[in-house]
């Protein structure tokens, strides 16, 4: 799935899902419109400098030909997005990136059942729209020397707080999985990059 796709599928479902929970909810209660979490106060947690385009295309080369060293373990966790730069073109892309921000999107590896021999992760990608919740969960797994990170959703579950609201499974087909040709893990694992099935750039942080 493309990456600009899966945002915007998913603030369509958010932006459909408000008159349902204003219904569950009696329409009085008032919500928080946005969340809070914009570039600056995110690099507030570390003191790393994040790389810009030119320095992960150095990474990425070196990547191709040697390969990054990431392994499953270093991937387990909570990382939000916080950069992206779009195929071809140096500057990142701001107002994404912002909506990325913003969206409180962030992407989640647990540890899975092995199967077949291949080290198996549990993936699930979400963004938040106050108490509104998006969820995609899925498994994935390893690929390569670079590697490859290659997963599907199987399932999308649309959330208020804890409270499930809508849930919905996803058919799983070849040409529907996520591909991420991961690049360079920071050293202490503060940040994570990766160019897209799309060919797009991107960087998370770790939560």
């Amino acid at each position: 799935m493309n990456i600009y796709k899966f945002l915007f599928i998913d603030v369509a479902l958010v932006i459909a899902a408000i008159p349902i929970l204003l219904l569950l909810r009696g329409g009085n209660k008032k919500y928080p419109l946005l969340t809070s979490s914009n570039k600056e106060k995110l690099l507030r947690k570390t003191s790393v400098k994040l790389p810009d385009k030119e320095k992960l295309i150095e990474l990425e080369k070196l990547a191709k030909n040697q390969g990054s060293g990431i392994k499953f373990d270093s991937l387990i966790g909570d990382w939000n997005f916080i950069s992206v730069w779009k195929k071809d073109i140096d500057e990142e892309d701001l107002v994404f990136s912002a909506l990325l921000r913003i969206f409180a999107a962030k992407i989640k590896f647990q540890k899975n059942l092995p199967t077949e021999y291949l080290p198996k992760l549990s993936v699930i990608a979400s963004i938040q729209l106050g108490v509104l919740t998006i969820e995609f969960s899925g498994s994935g797994y390893l690929k390569g020397k670079q590697p490859l990170l290659i997963f599907y959703f199987k399932q999308i579950k649309l959330k208020s707080s804890s409270k499930i609201l809508l849930k919905r499974s996803l058919e799983e087909q070849k040409d529907k999985e996520s591909i991420f040709s991961l690049i360079a893990l920071e050293e202490n694992g503060e940040w994570l990059s990766a160019r897209g099935r799309g060919g797009a750039l991107v960087i998370w942080m770790k939560d």
